[in-house]
């Protein structure tokens, strides 16, 4: 389950930040990209074309956030 510090929120870039499975992460949608970082794991969520990515809509945010959280569980199967 993901605790939210900041949900995600802003324009150029969209950001959220909280902690999934007690991990830390930072989520960014700016210029061509949507990032996830969970400590020293960074994963590229999506690709846009140029600048696109920091108008995401919310809700897409919130999908690429939870695609990136199973990106990170499934290499870091010790945290179940």
């Amino acid at each position: 389950m993901i605790k939210w510090k900041y949900k995600p929120a802003g324009n150029c870039p969209v950001q959220a930040e909280g902690w999934f499975l007690k991990q830390p992460f930072y989520f960014r949608a700016r210029g061509e990209y949507a990032t996830i970082e969970f400590e020293n794991h960074f994963y590229v969520l999506a690709e846009t074309e140029e600048y696109a990515a920091g108008w995401l809509p919310k809700w897409y945010c919130r999908l690429l956030i939870w695609k990136g959280c199973i990106k990170f569980i499934l290499k870091h199967k010790s945290y179940e």
